[in-house]
């Protein structure tokens, strides 16, 4: 289990761009509906 847990460690290290991109895409994914929404409310001005 330890070393399980500093293999992960030395993943995130080397590879935490690459993370954040993969988790930023797939927020942007599943909330696209109330983004559209809220770019398409702001754009008629409410």
């Amino acid at each position: 289990m330890n070393q399980f847990l500093n293999d992960l460690k030395t993943l995130v290290k080397t590879h935490w761009k690459t993370i954040f991109i993969i988790v930023l895409v797939v927020y942007l994914f599943t909330s696209y509906t109330d983004i559209k929404a809220g770019i398409m409310d702001a754009w008629s001005g409410k």
